[in-house]
């Protein structure tokens, strides 16, 4: 799964680049951390750097100074172009149980810094998925203490490895006959992905069912991507969430995009995602 969690992290940080919506009036330019920290792979650092309200285009940032470090041991990071854009790479990859830090500066820019830790891994088990219908079933062991989750699915085709690659999204819903803990998550709305914080069901083996809005077809197969969120990385894709869902409707107070960086702008916050292959039968 290492090439679906390499494929995922840069998508992730592809979602990162967008206009945000910051009520302060414009103090010149900031450099902006995008970085989500995955558990098991190496560290994925987008620079760039700030423009005022209005832009967009955001400068790389190609001669940064780094300095990251993983408790108190410090890890490397040289700059790589990846699909037509530059990011800082670590050469080692990263563990849960230790506190991230990071610190940036760049030529001319006030220097930034932002830490994080990372989530527990979920625990999933037992998945099924049958063709001609739309169900997709699997348990999540939810362990006690707080837990937040994003939950997406996706269409997979196997790789040059023999793994399973995700191809595209699915869109889907919380089934209402089955999911008593995410009644307030349940609407008509198919989407494509769900953030679930675990107060409704702290530490209990819960039942999740996904509907999907195309019927299942037989011998293909899909990939189920839940991912352990810290409160950092819960509190900004959830602004991300509330600022997509309110775009272009004038009745809806613009939402501010969550930043821990400091003097800065951005994210720099941990994650640990769970994948399940899921044939369907």
């Amino acid at each position: 799964m290492k090439k679906a969690a390499y494929l995922l992290a840069i998508t992730a940080l592809a979602a990162c680049e967008q206009s945000a919506d910051i009520p302060v009036p414009y103090e010149g330019d900031r450099i902006v951390v995008n970085s989500l920290v995955q558990e098991d792979s190496v560290v994925y650092l987008r620079l760039t750097r700030s423009q005022p309200p209005g832009a967009t285009a955001f400068p790389e940032i190609k001669n940064a100074t780094i300095k990251l470090t993983a408790g108190d041991a410090p890890m490397t990071m040289q700059f790589r172009e990846i699909n037509g854009k530059g990011y800082y790479v670590s050469a080692t990859t990263v563990a849960a149980g230790k506190p991230y830090r990071i610190e940036v500066t760049a030529a001319g820019l006030p220097g930034v810094k932002a830490e994080d830790t990372l989530p527990r891994r979920p625990r999933l088990h037992d998945p099924f998925a049958q063709a001609g219908g739309n169900r997709v079933k699997v348990y999540l062991d939810d362990r006690p203490g707080a837990d937040r989750y994003r939950i997406r699915l996706f269409a997979a085709k196997k790789g040059a490895g023999g793994t399973y690659v995700p191809v595209s999204r699915k869109e889907y819903r919380f089934d209402p006959s089955y999911n008593n803990s995410f009644t307030d998550l349940i609407t008509e709305t198919y989407h494509e992905f769900s953030l679930i914080p675990d107060e409704r069901f702290d530490g209990r083996d819960i039942l999740v069912v996904l509907q999907t809005r195309q019927v299942l077809v037989k011998d293909e197969v899909l990939l189920l991507e839940v991912t352990g969120l810290t409160s950092a990385s819960w509190q900004y894709l959830k602004s991300l969430q509330l600022q997509s869902s309110g775009d272009g409707n004038l009745f809806v107070d613009p939402a501010i995009v969550y930043s821990n960086v400091d003097k800065g702008y951005g994210i720099f916050a941990g994650v640990s995602s769970a994948w399940m292959e899921i044939p369907i039968k």
